[in-house]
């Protein structure tokens, strides 16, 4: 969701932009996997300079300022991919799924240009139960609520939620909060 941030933060939106995500989610195999498992699955070296266990130490590592060479050589290194990754994911995609890739990301990326974000939400209970086996209960809870839900920080539980309305919220909310 970096269309977001851009747009939520700096005012800047974008448009043309090739959603790596919806494109791999459209071609048919699993949702939701990181830019290296993606990157794999295309037969695209991966990115050497991603280092997750940063998170388990700083679990805000991405909002440290100014950023670091790390930090710099990480991000650098995911953008130098995605070209490559693009032109692979236009040579497997058929006409009919490309059409609904490209509507999937325009409607994401309008989706979170024009939601509200409330940040700082704490799923009280099992956590586990509220994301569900592969996250499934957030995708469903994301259908049936209209909201986009994000983890922000682990290690405290707290999620942020792109919301239309305060009653799709309320119902994220309720969900996070049942008892």
């Amino acid at each position: 969701m970096d269309c977001d941030a851009l747009f939520h933060n700096h005012g800047i939106m974008v448009a043309n932009v090739h959603d790596t995500s919806a494109f791999h989610d459209f071609i048919g195999y699993e949702k939701n996997k990181n830019l290296n498992d993606t990157l794999n699955y295309y037969g695209i070296r991966v990115n050497d300079e991603r280092d997750k266990s940063v998170y388990r130490s700083n679990p805000n590592f991405w909002a440290t300022r100014p950023l670091t060479k790390k930090m710099i050589d990480w991000a650098s290194s995911d953008v130098d991919k995605l070209f490559k990754l693009a032109e692979k994911q236009l040579e497997r995609i058929s006409s009919a799924k490309k059409q609904n890739a490209v509507e999937q990301s325009a409607m994401y990326a309008r989706l979170a240009r024009d939601m509200d974000v409330k940040s700082g939400l704490v799923v009280r209970g099992n956590v586990g139960r509220f994301i569900g086996r592969g996250g499934a209960n957030i995708r469903s809870l994301e259908r049936e609520s209209g909201c986009l839900i994000y983890s922000e920080d682990r290690e405290k539980n707290t999620w942020f939620v792109f919301y239309p309305n305060n009653a799709s919220l309320n119902i994220v909310k309720r969900r996070m909060n049942p008892y």
